[in-house]
């Protein structure tokens, strides 16, 4: 098991009024390769997660194990376990510091060494997966890109490490349909391509509809549900419980099931709930 999360818990400003318990005893694994969706409403501890997850900190108990050690250790072994793991924040666009695009997407490429060519050939190619042309960015102020190309650059600037793990930490905030479309769509390219573990962390369940197979619920920092994710997204009881909205795909049929239509409730993305009205209308061949 590539992650493995052993009753974590993790409480802010323990011991003081201000004490806050974000995890409470979480356990879980994810294997390599999948692509797993966390969500729950604020709160519900999905940030907390995945930065501990990252190793950004350590937690206040339990463990975060990557291949069966610890991620939070001060030893290089798991110095270098975390360079394995790329986290995205919110809003990424916030870190950009480098004079130039492809200085910034380098800027981690450098400390590791690397031949200017391969450092060249990993921005290059880092800047295509996350939709941008390189002949045309990559010598640009990132100041004087729009916020949706900023944020694309810093998604580049972790993928160009060619990490094992990427966290999505809401990948799509603030961003047009056009470029969320674009953007998820490049994501679910590099996951098909490289074989990576993707996680992904977001409250609209049409990201994660589009992209994961396996979605992990949490709610007041527990997790309550961890299945697959045609069954969680459209479990509207569920999610109704800790604060979402069911798809708008599964209430409509959740709606004619209770006319007395006899469709299924499980399609979450609007064109497959559109092919099971026409099912069940006998319309299959007017769509088709």
């Amino acid at each position: 098991m590539l992650i493995q999360v052993e009753n974590l818990t993790h409480i802010y400003s323990q011991g003081t009024p201000f004490e806050h318990v974000a995890l409470r005893e979480v356990n879980l694994e994810i294997a390599a390769g999948e692509r797993v969706g966390i969500l729950g409403p604020t709160g519900s501890g999905k940030s907390t997660l995945v930065q501990l997850l990252a190793g950004l900190f350590k937690p206040t108990s339990g463990r975060v194990l990557l291949e069966g050690e610890s991620i939070h250790g001060k030893e290089a072994t798991a110095r270098r376990l975390r360079l394995q793991v790329g986290l995205a924040f919110q809003y990424p666009e916030d870190q950009i510091f480098e004079q130039t695009v492809f200085r910034e997407i380098a800027f981690g490429l450098r400390n590791l060494n690397l031949r200017r060519t391969e450092i060249e050939a990993r921005v290059n190619w880092a800047l295509e997966m996350v939709g941008l042309n390189p002949a045309a960015v990559a010598q640009r102020m990132p100041f004087a890109l729009s916020g949706g190309e900023r944020r694309r650059v810093a998604l580049a600037s972790i993928l160009a490490m060619h990490p094992r793990v990427l966290i999505l930490d809401e990948p799509t905030a603030g961003q047009d349909s056009q470029g969320r479309r674009a953007l998820l769509e490049n994501v679910g390219r590099w996951q098909r391509e490289t074989g990576m573990t993707l996680i992904i962390v977001s409250h609209a369940l049409e990201d994660l509809a589009v992209l994961v197979e396996r979605v992990i619920a949490l709610k007041e920092g527990r997790v309550v549900a961890d299945g697959p994710a045609r069954q969680v997204l459209s479990d509207a009881p569920l999610l109704l419980d800790i604060g979402l909205d069911v798809p708008e795909p599964v209430a409509l049929l959740q709606a004619l099931r209770q006319a007395g239509k006899n469709v299924r409730v499980d399609c979450f993305l609007p064109a497959e709930a559109a092919a099971e009205i026409a099912r069940a209308w006998g319309l299959q061949e007017i769509v088709s």
